[in-house]
């Protein structure tokens, strides 16, 4: 009942939005109405986080390192011990462990599943926070808040952090933090993009952004590009270092670029669980080795990240618009998603909020229809795969119709982000957009 209160909060926000986008910044206050908004997507949260059991294989490795963190944080990764994720989460997790040895929690009771689910619900509603004042610097309080709310009661993320147990939010809400804050505080973004790497290898797909973003300056010989380049890679630099370094004294030299190295060459599928243009050719969990026409899926999504790079820079070479940049932060996930090898059901993820900041930014109705679009795929993407864990299948058919529909649509949704792209930022004359 909660999942579809979310989902007809989040058509009525839809309404609210189309009907007043073109509003102008008018009014102040209506604090009353953001903080109600955002205590509702927090206690419905709280309740679905207690009354589900999220995915067994997260919940199941999440709680065994928050009691393996609990135990000693800096030899957490003992020789033999499955980790595959990056130091930054094991600081989160280890406060999970000791809350849970102060409160005395049992794993897999609702209160410790609250407890281990809280660092996702908590960065959903920092989003929520970052999407309304990002709002507010064009549009009155009523669409700032209706559109904060596209978020906040958006189903898939709620479904993500509150139900599934996952913490792609807590990675996006950084990735966010470092695309609004690159142009004016770039060593404030160098610990952004940092921090959510720490998080996960995932954000390595947004490595291009703050690269082109600096390559651009140089090549309009923009007057304190370098300065600011310094700010953003020794902040950056700064960050990952003393992070790792606690867990980098019981390890050897380059540990933690094996650790990085090792969890990128994890699960060598075409896809896995992934409805995207792979998917759809029939390779969902076949081996990257295995041929689609005359070449193996790992070549070809070889070829397409080369395609992606490519486009990316043309956009942010050729374009003028400023919003090139925020088009790039959602580009450059949803295409990786749809085109490329090895992808997981969730990497989508990130991409969704950056659809809804290019929105706030850029008022085109066009990447509105993108963020219900891909919502909606997500959702269901999501939805299948958390479903069937509960009945210990963790391998969606590869003709499974919802898996083939759902793919298609990912393909076309991509196709119309291209689109934009190209007529606004490579073609503006076309459409005038």
């Amino acid at each position: 009942m909660l999942m579809i209160g979310c989902c007809g909060l989040f058509l009525v926000c839809c309404r609210v939005v189309s009907k007043r986008s073109s509003a102008a910044a008018t009014g102040e206050g209506g604090g009353r109405v953001l903080a109600l908004m955002m205590a509702g997507a927090f206690v419905v949260r709280l309740a679905l986080a207690a009354m589900t059991t999220g995915h067994s294989a997260d919940i199941g490795t999440f709680s065994a390192w928050a009691g393996h963190a609990a135990e000693g944080l800096t030899s957490f990764y003992s020789p033999g011990y499955f980790a595959d994720y990056p130091p930054g989460y094991m600081y989160v997790l280890w406060l999970v462990g000791k809350a849970r040895l102060l409160l005395a929690l049992d794993f897999n009771t609702p209160p410790f599943l609250v407890v281990l689910k809280l660092p996702a619900i908590l960065a959903d509603i920092m989003t929520v926070l970052i999407l309304h004042r990002l709002a507010r610097r064009s549009v009155d309080n009523a669409t700032s808040v209706a559109l904060a709310a596209l978020f906040a009661f958006n189903p898939v993320i709620v479904l993500d952090s509150a139900v599934w147990g996952q913490v792609d939010s807590v990675l996006t809400v950084f990735i966010l933090a470092g695309v609004l804050l690159l142009e004016r505080h770039p060593a404030l973004s160098g610990i952004s993009f940092a921090a959510a790497l720490l998080i996960k290898p995932q954000a390595l797909i947004f490595a291009p952004l703050p690269l082109l973003w600096f390559a651009v300056g140089f090549l309009h010989r923009e007057r304190y590009v370098m300065a600011d380049l310094l700010q953003f890679a020794g902040a950056a630099i700064l960050t990952f270092c003393a992070v790792i370094l606690p867990f980098a004294v019981n390890e050897s030299p380059g540990w933690i670029i094996a650790k990085y190295g090792g969890t990128l060459a994890s699960y060598p599928y075409a896809s896995f669980n992934a409805f995207n243009l792979f998917a759809l050719t029939g390779g969902n969990l076949a081996s990257t080795a295995e041929r689609l026409l005359f070449l193996p899926y790992g070549v070809w999504g070889s070829i397409f990240i080369i395609l992606i790079i490519l486009l990316s820079v043309a956009v942010a070479v050729r374009g003028r618009d400023s919003s090139r940049f925020w088009y790039l932060s959602l580009f450059l996930p949803a295409a990786v998603f749809v085109l490329s090898a090895k992808m997981h059901e969730r990497y989508l993820f990130p991409a969704l909020v950056l659809m809804l900041a290019y929105y706030i930014v850029t008022r085109d109705g066009r990447a509105l229809l993108l963020y219900a679009g891909f919502s909606v795929t997500q959702f269901l993407n999501v939805a299948e795969v958390l479903a069937l864990s509960y009945r210990e299948i963790y391998a969606v058919p590869r003709l499974d119709p919802l898996l083939l529909v759902v793919s298609l649509a990912n393909v076309l949704l991509m196709l119309l982000m291209i689109r934009v792209g190209w007529r606004r930022y490579l073609h503006p004359g076309v459409s005038g957009q």
